[in-house]
């Protein structure tokens, strides 16, 4: 199996980008427009499909352009010129791995006990209301991937109410472009129509829509050995990573739960401690990495998958996924800016 496709099968429903609402094509006619079939993550897991190593995943979770299974997949290949070259090159930030206060790591297991160990109240446990709302920002969710692999993703800031029976609200909106390199921003530099990398940006924004009953159990694991069942702990670091992202795109995970995961995490070999970050937020927190490595003779492809948490409650905060061969650069990150209960959708 893939690592891309390790990664998309272990999103199911958390994938940010499954309700969102793609903007018709900005490319002309020779452009080929790829879109990826919605499946339907049911209790046994996600749907499977083969992903060949050029494709542009919808991700959320994760990463090299990922898809979740419930995701929506709208794949742009132009490895053509359309005759225009812009004499600027476009804008938009070359996104830089975060860096890490312990470069080579350590193992992660001391640390995360001792973080669960002096957890402190969140926000988010004090707070009430019909609704549980997330706030989050994301990058990787919907590509532009060459033939060559060039890539240019929309930063997505989506706001998400979710009632107790299961009906939910969303507002999704574009805020501009990143790319994981200089080659990319050069590539797509000079191949676009017009400068402008951001087409749908022009648009009106739709504001707060309702949109269809999420599938998930909104249940939270009820203790620590069921939450070790649901996160899977027969399964490698990377994929708990996976898991662990879904956790908190799923739920409003309270203090006793924030503890009960990190010192599982804590249990499970792999996962590497680099101390204090800053986040793409500018948010101080605590980063562990996994690596995903695909079974031999697969893929070339090898990937590192960083969480960042806040240093004093244990919320999550941000999660990344860095390709680290054949060449090194992010291609997903997801920002967790927000979570709590609210009784206005707004």
């Amino acid at each position: 199996m893939h690592t891309k496709q390790q990664v998309r099968e272990l999103m199911g429903p958390a994938d940010p980008a499954r309700d969102a609402v793609v903007p018709p094509s900005p490319l002309t006619a020779h452009d080929l427009i790829l879109r990826a079939e919605d499946a339907i993550a049911t209790p046994g897991g996600p749907a499977r499909r083969a992903v060949s190593r050029r494709t542009a995943l919808v991700g959320a979770a994760a990463a090299l352009t990922m898809l979740g299974s419930a995701g929506v997949a709208q794949v742009l290949r132009n490895g053509a010129s359309t005759g225009t070259v812009p004499a600027q090159p476009l804008a938009g930030t070359v996104l830089e791995p975060v860096a890490y206060e312990v470069p080579a790591g350590e193992p992660a297991g001391p640390h995360l006990r001792a973080l669960a160990a002096r957890l402190v109240d969140a926000p988010q446990d004090a707070s009430g209301g019909r609704y549980s709302y997330w706030h989050t920002k994301s990058w990787g969710g919907f590509a532009r991937v060459s033939p060559e692999g060039h890539m240019m993703s929309d930063v997505r800031e989506k706001r998400e109410y979710v009632a107790d029976d299961g009906r939910r609200w969303q507002e999704d909106k574009p805020l501009g472009v990143e790319f994981p390199d200089a080659a990319s921003r050069e590539y797509w530099s000079t191949r676009l129509q017009s400068p402008s990398a951001n087409p749908s940006a022009t648009r009106p924004p739709q504001g707060i829509r309702e949109i269809p009953p999420d599938p998930v159990d909104r249940r939270l694991p009820a203790d620590r050995a069921e939450l070790a069942r649901w996160l899977g702990t027969d399964q490698s670091a990377g994929e708990l990573v996976m898991r662990t992202y879904q956790l908190y795109s799923s739920y409003l995970v309270p203090r006793r739960t924030r503890a009960d995961l990190l010192t599982i995490l804590a249990e499970k070999p792999g996962f590497v401690w680099h101390g204090k970050v800053v986040d793409r937020a500018g948010r101080q927190g605590v980063a562990v990495t996994a690596d995903l490595v695909p079974p031999p003779g697969e893929s070339l492809q090898r990937a590192q998958m960083l969480l960042v948490f806040h240093p004093s409650t244990g919320e999550l905060l941000a999660y990344e996924y860095l390709e680290t061969a054949p060449n090194r650069r992010v291609l997903h990150y997801l920002l967790m800016l927000e979570a709590r209960r609210t009784d206005t959708v707004n």
